[in-house]
């Protein structure tokens, strides 16, 4: 494998996943894929020589990742387990982190928590663009929102300007399990 090339080509991955399992699971993986109940002793070696380079090229992929610092994100995943255990723990690793963040109206908050999501690999979502977004294009979404809509009132502690109309899609004026679901759906 000539990782220096694809580096060269495309430059370096954002991401890493290194698989590894210990050499019984490896065993048993060579077996079932060659239709065999063991490793036959004429074929040990080549088998050796196979593990052996799978380490070396693993070994050539890390150190050439050295010089990119912290920008190639290596993930090491034992994969000893079963197949469904191993895409649970991809999953969980690639899945973005959603934090949520409630703030006063003077707070301009909207770009700093788009830049933090770029920066730390998270989602950053702002309620009421969703919730316009949804409402203005009259989605499935948008006519449930607008089904529940109770307008309530909103008090502001500041001379706040609100050239976004944030206010008129603010979730607080729709029904909260619909605002949630719309946000599981967005995520997903």
């Amino acid at each position: 494998m000539d990782f220096n090339a694809f580096i060269e080509q495309f430059d370096a991955p954002d991401l890493v996943i290194q698989l590894e399992a210990e050499d019984e699971v490896l065993r048993k993986r060579h077996c079932a894929k060659n239709e065999i109940d063991a490793v036959p002793e004429e074929g040990e070696e080549d088998y050796k020589k196979s593990v052996e380079s799978a380490g070396e090229n693993i070994q050539e992929v890390l150190s050439n990742l050295v010089q990119y610092g912290t920008r190639t994100k290596v993930i090491n995943l034992k994969t000893d387990d079963s197949l469904e255990s191993t895409f649970i723990q991809i999953n969980r690793e690639l899945s973005p982190k959603v934090i949520i963040v409630n703030h006063e109206k003077r707070l301009g908050i909207d770009t700093t928590c788009a830049n933090l999501a770029i920066k730390y690999n998270m989602i950053y979502l702002s309620s009421y663009q969703i919730i316009k977004q949804h409402i203005t294009n009259k989605t499935e979404w948008g006519k449930k929102l607008v089904a529940t809509q109770t307008r309530r009132e909103i008090i502001l502690t500041t001379q706040v300007r609100d050239e976004f109309n944030e206010a008129d899609f603010s979730p607080v004026h729709f029904d909260q399990q619909i605002v949630i679901d719309l946000f599981l759906y967005t995520i997903k």
